[in-house]
């Protein structure tokens, strides 16, 4: 016959602020590693962009030599 859960035995042992604590560390590097991933792409377009203007800026004056 297979075992049954007591919920109030279960509840006893649980460290419900060690268990919002490792949560929140876990939630928070999630968080981290979105962030450092966003300015990552940000900063590749920006650099690409950068790179474009340049580009036509040297293509314009060439045209205009």
């Amino acid at each position: 016959m297979p075992k049954t859960l007591d919920l109030d035995q279960l509840r006893a042992s649980a460290d419900v602020r060690r268990f919002k604590a490792f949560e929140q560390d876990i939630e928070d590097a999630i968080n981290r590693e979105w962030d450092e991933r966003r300015r990552t792409i940000q900063d590749a377009k920006r650099a690409k962009e950068k790179r474009a203007r340049k580009k036509r800026l040297k293509a314009q004056a060439a045209l205009r030599s």
